[in-house]
Order: C-alpha cells, then sequence, then structure tokens
C-alpha cells in the first residue's frame, strides 16, 4: 500500500464510517474523521484525493466542509453523501462548494467504488496542471480578461421581457444570444460554442437536463449555470451528478447575484481555455468518454440527437 491513494471519509455515524473504511481500505490509504473540524485537520496532513463527507453534523455541515475543503487543497475530489437532503443544504454545496458528485445514503457498494477510482483518476491529472491555474479554480481569484471581445453568453429558455432586464445589466461585458427554444439553441451552439450557457429547465416539450447532457457530450468545456423556477433537490442533485453544473440559481436571485454568476463563469472560462483539465466535467469525459452505443432510449434524446445530425449536415 506504499503507494495507494489517500481518500478521507467524514461522517458522525461510526457504523456509516466503518463500512465504508471496511470496503475502500484494500485498495486505498483510508483516513476516517467524526466532524469536519478533524477533517481539515487531516486535509492539511495528507495528500488527500478523494474527500466523501456527510451532510447532516453537528457544528459543520458537510457543505460548509467541502467549501472550506476547497480553499485548503484544491485539487481534492470533494463529494457529499447524506441520507436527507434539504433544500439549502444541496444548493450551498453546488453554488459555494462544487461539488463533483451527491451520493444519497444508503450508496451502493459499486456506486462508490466507482465514483472514488474516478475521482483518484481526476485528481491525479489535476495534479498535472500548474499549481497557480487550480488555485485560481478553488478560489475564483482571476478575473476574467475584459481586454478580450465580450464573452459569449447563451440563454435558453427565457421571455422578451426577462432578456431584456438582463441585457441592461450584463451586456458591457457579455454577448447575449438568445434561443428560445432547444432547436435554435443548438444551432446557435453548432454554429459558435458560447462561453456559458444560462438554461430554464422547462423548455417546451423538453428536458432541460437531458437537452444539457446532450450539448455537454459535444462540447464539454462548456459552463452551466441554470436559471430556473424548477427549484428542487431531485433536480439539482440530477444537475451536479449528470452535468457538474457550475451555479443553480432560482429566477428569484437578484440582479446581483446573477451577475457575479456569470462573472465567476468568465473568470472559470478563462483558466479552462488556458488549463482544460481544470474543468472536471472535461477531464472526467477523457477519462470515461461517453458511450456512443447503443444509442439513447430516451425519446428526447433521440430527438436531440437527431437535430445535431441534421445540423452537423448542413
Amino acid at each position: 500500500m506504499k503507494n495507494a491513494s489517500h481518500i478521507l471519509l467524514v461522517d458522525d455515524e461510526p457504523l456509516i464510517l466503518s463500512s465504508m473504511r471496511d470496503l475502500l481500505e484494500v485498495d486505498y490509504v483510508v483516513h476516517t474523521a467524526e466532524n469536519g473540524q478533524k477533517a481539515l485537520e487531516i486535509l492539511s496532513k495528507y495528500p488527500i484525493k478523494v474527500l466523501i463527507s456527510d451532510e447532516r453534523m453537528p457544528q459543520m455541515r458537510g457543505h460548509q466542509l467541502l467549501k472550506r475543503a476547497k480553499q485548503a487543497s484544491p485539487n481534492t475530489i470533494r463529494i457529499l453523501l447524506t441520507g436527507y437532503a434539504d433544500l439549502e443544504s444541496v444548493m450551498n454545496s453546488v453554488n459555494a462548494g462544487e461539488i463533483f458528485r451527491y451520493l444519497n445514503k444508503p450508496c451502493r457498494n459499486d456506486a462508490l467504488l466507482n465514483v472514488v477510482r474516478l475521482g483518484v483518476q481526476i485528481y491525479d491529472r489535476l495534479s498535472t496542471l500548474k499549481p497557480t491555474a487550480i488555485a485560481a479554480v478553488s478560489k475564483n481569484d482571476i478575473k476574467p480578461d475584459l481586454t478580450l471581445p465580450k464573452y459569449d453568453a447563451l440563454f435558453v429558455g427565457f421571455t422578451p421581457d426577462e432578456i431584456a432586464r438582463l441585457q441592461l445589466r450584463l451586456s458591457k461585458h457579455f454577448t447575449i444570444r438568445t434561443a428560445a427554444t432547444v432547436v435554435d439553441a443548438l444551432k446557435l451552439i453548432g454554429d459558435v460554442p458560447p462561453a456559458v450557457i444560462v438554461s430554464e429547465l422547462k423548455l417546451d416539450d423538453y428536458e432541460g437536463l437531458d437537452f444539457l447532457k446532450t450539448v455537454l457530450a459535444e462540447n464539454p468545456q462548456l459552463i452551466i449555470i441554470v436559471l430556473t423556477d424548477t427549484v428542487d433537490v431531485g433536480l439539482i442533485t440530477k444537475a451536479i451528478n449528470e452535468i457538474n453544473v457550475f451555479r443553480y440559481l432560482p429566477k428569484s436571485a437578484t440582479q446581483e447575484e446573477l451577475e457575479r454568476a456569470l462573472m465567476d463563469a468568465a473568470a472559470r472560462s478563462t483558466i479552462y481555455r488556458a488549463q482544460p483539465n481544470a474543468n472536471l466535467k472535461f477531464t472526467a469525459s477523457q477519462i470515461e468518454p461517453p458511450k456512443k452505443t447503443p444509442p439513447p432510449t430516451s425519446e428526447l434524446l433521440h430527438r436531440l440527437q437527431s437535430v445535431q445530425d441534421q445540423l452537423k449536415k448542413r
């Protein structure tokens, strides 16, 4: 086990820790902690590649730990594990902790093993990057290069009134393109992929997350912000696990919150252009490329793929 990877499990339930440790210590050096403070101490002493934390712990919640872990150990792949999901904590986990995966208790052994294996591989890829680049990702301290042409943001599924209000605040630094339908969006993305996509989840007859998954399969470097009235735990966890959404905001978010999210996304785009593997979604797609066959069974994905195929033939 001399060269085995170090992983950290955090949970205030000893039986849960013991069960996960027994499963994983065959292949990894497993550290355990029953609270967030002890976890941060371990994180400062060992090269932790994957951190899996429960959410509901006393003193420091899981998403709070993961937010601090992002600052303390930028390369560490952060995963939230919980048997009880409340909306606020899940929103915080994606918007502040920027977690890689969200797992529900009880988690199947094969699912846990697979996500740890993938997390270790991503960590190893990240470790080849310049330290300043990955540190900037964790701290969002690279500013958008505003000397360049305006950042291209594509808004999908919003009304003309909503777009007009957004343009008043955002047009200084962003070229805002709009698509009322999925077909329009795919056409625009096929012509010139944007730096950022801001999407509703209610897209006529289409599911917004399936649309975004289809787009990311072809353009894994895109940064996705979901802005929607559809705010529930199930959709947010799917957005984390399936598209590694950068931000998930309710439409009740203030103009300042949306502007900040877009500026952070533009800064992240600057980093990704220089260091593509800093993008966890892109790196994961290189390790485990999306399966091309068999074709998607969902009727929606068939239709989306058909539209893309037609656009490619133009």
